[in-house]
């Protein structure tokens, strides 16, 4: 950050340099034309050239005739800023597109395997240092542990956001480097905590998982949500959605988000963090929506409220990049390790103040 914040700095000086002179040439040149203008034309009246209407005329538009060269000096700055955008996007649109595969996933249930998985944002930092994991076709499995531990990395190689990992990860027995991008998408449905609600209706927003969808199919997964009674009170599918669904709460938002995600009917459903920053009713009424899924679909859960993940089928631990315990909420009770203290530190945390405590 030190040696990024120098460049920066250095940068910026150096922009602001150029500035300077050239305001400074634009400043000499308008100022000492209007200057000069008026100097001559002074001079014509006091030899009897012009008359004194012509000269106070001369004199007050002389700096008109300037001044657009000024301003032409003020905008360099915002010129060198749109330069410098310009590379930056242009540099973007040059990056080669990622090579994907050409194999489908097959129809049904999809299991899901990791071996010996390694991952890296940087060189010097690994992120998942030899991942071993095992989620089975139609199985409820939860993926628990301290921030920064690599569960949302784990989220974002499986939905083909981190490619550059290490090891073998395959879905229904089909190496995930060789699925199609498009196949992928199909099978696999992330959903993160701020996943992202268009401007627009919520029909537009719905029908972005299925695009031929039906006004019944929507009210049917709206009703999963408990969101379609609020929205027939405002105008149904047609209820307007600022940017980012500015207009709805919060746990408004992530039901829809749902709901969308529900419409897709795909086979395995990751649900990144989809509870955190909502209220206790809207977690509990999503988590209910997650426990129905789970009965007909594979669904990976990663969440850092230990209480979401007691009904798990097993629960992974991570810490420091590998999966430490593993096995059902009863038996890491039982093991009196790294879950059992930060599942008792949180219901602590979460029932201090009830039954009498102040």
């Amino acid at each position: 950050m030190d040696a990024e914040s120098q460049r920066f700095r250095q940068i910026t000086m150096k922009v602001l340099t150029m500035q300077l002179n050239s305001t400074s040439v634009m400043d000499i040149v308008a100022y000492g034309g209007a200057a000069i203008g008026m100097a001559v034309a002074v001079t014509e009246f006091l030899h009897g050239n012009l008359n004194l209407s012509g000269t106070l005329c001369i004199v007050l538009l002389s700096s008109e005739f300037f001044l657009p060269l000024r301003l032409l000096g003020s905008f360099f700055h915002i010129a060198m800023n749109g330069m410098a955008a310009s590379d930056k996007i242009f540099r973007i649109l040059d990056i080669s597109e990622p090579k994907t595969g050409e194999k489908t996933l097959p129809e049904g249930g999809l299991d899901i395997s990791f071996r010996d998985v390694h991952f890296s944002y940087e060189k010097d930092r690994e992120i998942l240092g030899g991942i071993d994991l095992q989620v089975p076709a139609g199985r409820f499995v939860s993926l628990v542990g301290e921030s920064g531990c690599g569960k949302s990395t784990i989220a974002g190689i499986l939905s083909g956001k981190n490619r550059e990992f290490s090891g073998d990860i395959c879905i229904g027995g089909v190496a995930l480097g060789d699925v199609r991008e498009d196949d992928l998408m199909e099978h696999v449905v992330l959903v993160r905590h701020n996943s992202y609600l268009f401007k627009g209706t919520v029909r537009e927003n719905l029908q972005m998982a299925k695009t031929d969808a039906t006004d019944q199919e929507m009210r049917e997964v709206l009703k999963k949500v408990n969101l379609l009674g609020f929205l027939d009170t405002q105008n149904g599918l047609d209820t307007v959605l600022l940017e980012k669904a500015g207009n709805l709460s919060g746990g408004q938002c992530q039901r829809l988000v749902i709901a969308r995600a529900l419409l897709k009917n795909a086979p395995v459903y990751i649900m990144d963090e989809a509870t955190s920053n909502i209220d206790v009713e809207s977690e509990e009424l999503i988590m209910d929506v997650i426990h129905e899924i789970a009965k007909t679909k594979t669904v990976l859960l990663i969440s850092h409220r230990l209480a979401n993940v007691v009904e798990s089928d097993q629960i992974c631990f991570l810490k420091d990049g590998q999966i430490k315990e593993r096995g059902k909420h009863e038996e890491l009770m039982t093991l009196d390790g790294d879950y059992r203290h930060l599942y008792e530190s949180q219901m602590a945390l979460e029932n201090y103040g009830k039954e009498g405590n102040v």
